[in-house]
């Protein structure tokens, strides 16, 4: 079991409600970086953007996650993993960094690791990638 006290990480929607009260014009992208449906990979980028019409990102973040590594995970991990990259790029924007830039998802995905150890599948990605998908994000 992981030592930490997920009370003292900061959510993602805190991180996203913030940088849009100071960036009511800003914007935040999401897309798929890579996806193995065979293996259940993810990864996905976050840009966070503080002006609509800006050509680059303020700051990105990363995330990853595996289908079935914990509950939420069977059914949601893209979803998951999307909500994670988003509290990295705000991070790094500096939105919420008091106790560090990990969010409470990422620790509560530490702890779901650390409780629930699996063997790796394949999970890096080696297989079939399945595209790219370029979405906004609607938080």
């Amino acid at each position: 079991m992981a030592n930490f006290d997920l009370s003292k990480y900061i959510p993602v929607h805190k991180r996203i409600a913030e940088f849009y009260e100071k960036y009511p014009d800003g914007r935040i992208v999401t897309e798929i970086v890579k996806l193995n449906e065979d293996s259940g990979f993810v990864c996905i980028k976050a840009s966070a953007f503080r002006n609509r019409d800006d050509a680059e990102p303020s700051a990105t973040g990363h995330a990853f996650e595996v289908r079935g590594q914990g509950y939420v995970n069977t059914t949601s991990f893209i979803e998951n993993g999307e909500t994670s990259a988003v509290g990295r790029a705000l991070a790094n924007l500096g939105f919420k960094i008091d106790n560090g830039i990990a969010s409470r998802e990422e620790m509560q995905k530490v702890e779901r690791m650390s409780s629930n150890p699996t063997k790796s599948n394949g999970a890096n990605g080696s297989h079939k990638q399945h595209g790219r998908v370029v979405s906004q994000s609607v938080s």
